[in-house]
């Protein structure tokens, strides 16, 4: 029996399924599945005998453990099963399923937090790996449940993510640490607040209450992250320079770049909103 057969109601197995994003894209499936099977630290299930018996295998497993546990059960997956991975970083893990497997591979990035999207219309990055049947049938999935699905190549989803949410969640952290070591009380911050900022710190305060590990990741697997981050540790670094020198014709030339890249006609048209 082929793929496309099994696809029809197919066994999902999911490593790490007890985990916030495990379980939601076990309840996202379990509607196109005969049953879906989910495996944590303390389940009796063992990642083997799901890799063995399941048509699909699901990897959410922290970034840092993803290679090893692919290494591990991308063997016994049938050929004529399927093989992915919802990690925030692609190319590695992509380049291990094909590897280490027979089975179709696709990798998965939800695009927002693991809690699950509230609404439809939330981005979901596809990476086709090998095989048609099970993209169609992921994709399929996704686009019924209302998520815009953006199919793109690993190394380009990386490039992305590494200014995405490398370098956004390292001036978030380094905001934070900023703030933290200012002298200042929070309370006395947001006693004079603007509600921009305000929000800003609610945004750093549900960023550090989820565990270091996965941020910490982000920032330090992904390659082309680290290639942002020194970008963006240079641009601070200009503009650090040019108010030293109190340089405001610099100053004014670096607005006008900005504006010529985020204001144009064709970068306002893919933004939600015009204030330019």
């Amino acid at each position: 029996m082929g793929l496309r057969a099994t696809l029809e109601k197919p066994k999902v197995g999911i490593l790490g399924g007890t985990g916030r994003m495990g379980s939601w894209f076990a309840d996202l499936v379990k509607a196109y599945a005969s049953e879906v099977f989910r495996v944590g630290r303390t389940t009796r299930i063992t990642p083997a005998e799901i890799a063995r018996e399941c048509d699909v295998v699901v990897i959410s497993v922290p970034i840092a453990q993803t290679v090893a546990i692919i290494k591990e059960v991308g063997p016994l997956v049938p050929e004529q099963g399927m093989l992915m991975d919802l990690t925030s970083i692609k190319k590695k893990p992509i380049e291990a399923m094909l590897r280490y497997s027979r089975a179709q591979i696709v990798g998965v990035h939800p695009l927002f937090g693991p809690a699950g999207p509230s609404d439809a219309g939330l981005r979901v990055a596809v990476c086709p790996g090998r095989g048609r049947d099970g993209l169609n049938w992921l994709t399929g999935i996704l686009n019924d449940a209302g998520l815009a699905v953006t199919i793109t190549s690993a190394e380009e989803h990386d490039q992305m993510m590494g200014l995405i949410q490398g370098v956004n969640h390292l001036s978030t952290l380094a905001l934070g640490l900023c703030v933290s070591r200012s002298g200042l009380m929070l309370e006395e911050l947001l006693s004079c607040s603007t509600r921009t900022f305000t929000k800003t710190l609610d945004r750093m305060r549900t960023m550090i209450e989820q565990p270091a590990w996965l941020f910490g990741s982000l920032l330090m697997d992904n390659p082309r992250a680290l290639e942002f981050m020194d970008r963006y540790s240079k641009a601070a670094g200009d503009l650090i320079e040019i108010s030293k020198e109190k340089d405001r014709a610099s100053f004014e030339r670096v607005f006008e770049e900005l504006k010529a890249f985020f204001c144009s006609e064709e970068s306002v048209s893919h933004t939600t909103t015009d204030r330019c």
